[in-house]
């Protein structure tokens, strides 16, 4: 879909395999499930968010809460 409409895009299988690749030059975002193979998404933004890596985070999942809409942390976009 997000190439129909000339975004490019990159998948990682782990948290892990997204932090160890290249940060883009250019604005980005993150498109995270909430369940995430080994940690959780939400803990994966707390990792984040304590590594000082600031970047849009948008979740999706078919699994959430009204306890997981609250704010983890402030964010410059």
């Amino acid at each position: 879909m997000l190439k129909s409409v000339g975004l490019r895009s990159e998948t990682f299988g782990t948290a892990q395999e997204f932090l160890r690749g290249k940060r883009p030059d250019g604005p980005s975002c993150l498109v995270l499930d909430v369940r995430l193979p080994g940690v959780s998404g939400l803990d994966f933004q707390r990792e984040l968010v304590n590594a000082g890596v600031h970047i849009p985070i948008i979740f999706i999942t078919g699994h959430g809460d009204i306890p997981m809409t609250e704010p983890i942390g402030a964010y410059r976009i």
